[in-house]
């Protein structure tokens, strides 16, 4: 059932966008209900970067107010009072920049932690609404990864980009126009350093990029190599691969660690290359301010310290390109694979006049030349009729990729018909809403489901109002309620996920107590019985044949054995009913059954090609 994995398919979020320019438009315009409050984070930032450049400013007035000089002697006369309240003025400054990046920070986390929530409400609303068949082409740690990492992504992302871009820019212009309100002339010198500093930035930053997605990319195979060989350690064990597992381990780990060195290299020269260039602006202001203020000391002096202080916040947005280009694109390559999953075809709605109770639902079951493939290059279930009277017990066998299955998916509508009808009641099953066509239905699968949390709310899962004792008789008819006896806490015994701290007969046993509970109309019976011991499967059998009395029931069997008492049993192969028959009448027909049959227990295969003789 499950489609084949395409090669892009653990793609991690940190990978470069496919469609940059399309999905970052996307997710701009997924802001503009929060553009209100865009704008007064941008007001703060804006402010606080206002303080930022007028503290320079106002150093220099303390300099210049602050001493005299003589030109012989060197005699320094400050104005201490003037001194510190301009000094109290500065540091006032630095005080209301701090509180209004705090207060900004602080909208910007509120905005991004909503924003967060309500995207995990729509993937989530969304994954509910898809199709069995798109869970079936992805792995389940993809969709974990989308709903969950590329969602903090996003969030933890934008408080970075949007607070460091509105005031890398603000910062930039607003430095600007005071050098040149400031000193004209030396505005000139320090910009004259721009074009170094912009290529510097862009290179080195696109250099370091690529470096950075490759380390994401090895990281990705790293942990995906992790998680393979220890979810199956058993099996590397059993097949002896342990070194080969460490020589896999060793070479992505050896390719990660020189992409990071050589990304984490490139990241840090960005800072020393552009301290040379501030300090090329330095030595140019020292000259030309000397140059243009030879006759007044004091005025060259606080216009150097001046722009020293000017320079170095010019710097500031150039040394935050670097970071904020990485941010960007895995922001970008997160809200793209989000996307791709919000815009995945739905499932067909319910009709609005859909039945949407169960109530009413007694059991028949017919189906009316369907026809249904997984792939449409790979034909399976082709025009199949069948007729199933309320009640009716019904055995379907057949070897792996038979259809059996694919029965059951098809009544339970995870998957729709290529063409052709189902009925149930007479009903088409589309005029069902989906929540009571499965209400109706009660499943016991081979693959066992158990959620972290305690037998009696597992057991419960399916009947939300049943009560303990109800719980308990559930259990009994299971034959499960001996061994949650002896277990600490009986059923108030917690598993754990997936019911790893019991055995797999014990969770089997569980999730039949689950479906005896929920009083189902139609019963789905897929090998249920398949990880207990025999003596267990007889006393549950005993018990499935009361569960099964005047209920409509499908048992999907491959032991032959357990479904020798069927009322009717269905042959498949290759998607069609090729016998029907009771075992008795199957065996003496000595057709596709009667080989099955015989083969469990003479070791042939029936599917095998026969030697010409």
């Amino acid at each position: 059932m499950a489609g084949p994995m395409g090669p892009g398919a653990r793609r991690g979020s940190n990978d470069r966008a496919q469609n940059f320019g399309q999905t970052s438009k996307r997710l701009i315009a997924e802001f503009k209900p929060l553009l209100a409050k865009f704008i007064v984070v941008a007001f703060f930032v804006i402010l606080g970067a206002v303080l930022t450049i007028l503290s320079p400013i106002l150093i220099k007035n303390i300099l210049s107010d602050m001493a005299s000089f003589v030109t012989f002697g060197m005699t320094i006369e400050v104005n201490w009072s003037l001194l510190l309240t301009k000094f109290g003025i500065v540091m006032g400054l630095y005080a209301l920049s701090a509180v209004l990046a705090w207060i900004a920070d602080w909208i910007v986390v509120k905005i991004s932690g909503d924003y967060a929530k309500n995207l995990r409400h729509d993937v989530q609303r969304k994954l509910n609404r898809l199709p069995l068949s798109y869970f079936d082409k992805q792995t389940y740690g993809e969709i974990l990864s989308r709903a969950t990492n590329d969602v903090d992504t996003i969030s933890r992302s934008m408080q970075q980009i949007i607070t460091q871009v509105v005031s890398g820019i603000a910062l930039l212009i607003g430095v600007i126009i005071a050098m040149f309100i400031t000193e004209w002339r030396l505005a000139l010198v320090v910009l004259a350093t721009l074009p170094l500093s912009v290529f510097l930035t862009v290179f080195i930053a696109t250099k370091s990029q690529k470096e950075f997605v490759k380390y994401q990319v090895k990281l990705g195979r790293l942990n995906s190599h992790i998680e393979e060989n220890y979810s199956g350690y058993k099996v590397v064990k059993l097949f002896n691969k342990e070194e080969e597992s460490t020589k896999v381990f060793k070479s992505i780990n050896d390719d990660m660690s020189k992409a990071d060195r050589m990304s984490q290299f490139l990241s840090g020269i960005i800072f020393p290359m552009l301290r040379f260039v501030n300090n090329l602006g330095f030595v140019g202001v020292s000259v030309v301010g000397g140059l243009i203020s030879s006759n007044a000391p004091a005025e060259a002096l606080s216009n150097m310290v001046a722009f020293f202080m000017f320079i170095s916040i010019f710097q500031q947005p150039f040394l935050k390109i670097g970071q904020i280009s990485n941010i960007i694109q895995s922001t970008v390559a997160a809200a793209e694979r989000i996307f791709a999953v919000l815009d995945e075809t739905e499932m067909t709605p319910d009709d609005v006049n859909a039945i949407a109770t169960e109530e009413n639902i007694q059991g028949k079951v017919d189906f009316e030349n369907v026809f249904f493939s997984y792939n449409p290059q790979t034909p399976l279930i082709e025009d199949m009729n069948l007729h199933v009277n309320q009640g009716d017990s019904i055995a379907i066998v057949g070897p792996t990729g038979a259809g059996k299955t694919t029965i059951v998916n098809l009544i339970m509508r995870f998957y729709e018909l290529n063409s052709g009808s189902i009925k149930l009641d007479g009903i088409d099953i589309t005029h069902y809403t989906r929540e009571a066509l499965r209400g109706s239905v009660g499943m016991v699968l081979q693959d066992t489901w158990l959620f972290s949390g305690s037998i009696k709310d597992n057991i419960r899962y399916g009947r939300e109002d049943a009560t303990d004792e109800e719980i308990i008789e559930a259990a009994q008819s299971a034959h499960a309620h001996h061994f949650i006896s002896t277990l600490p806490g009986g059923y108030d015994f917690v598993l754990n996920e997936d019911g790893t701290n019991i055995s797999q007969g014990q969770r089997q046993l569980i999730t039949i107590a689950r479906a005896i509970l929920s009083k189902p109309k139609i019963l789905i019976l897929d090998e249920a019985t398949s990880s207990v011991d025999t003596r267990t499967e007889l006393a549950i059998q005993e018990a499935m044949a009361r569960l099964m009395k005047n209920r409509t029931s499908f048992v999907i069997a491959h032991r032959l054995s357990t479904i020798k008492n069927a009322k009717t049993i269905l042959v498949m192969n290759k998607g069609k009913i090729v016998e029907t028959g009771n075992h008795q009448e199957l065996l003496a027909k000595k057709g596709f059954y009667a080989d099955l049959y015989n083969a469990q227990f003479s070791g042939t295969n029936p599917l095998a090609p026969k030697e010409a003789e």
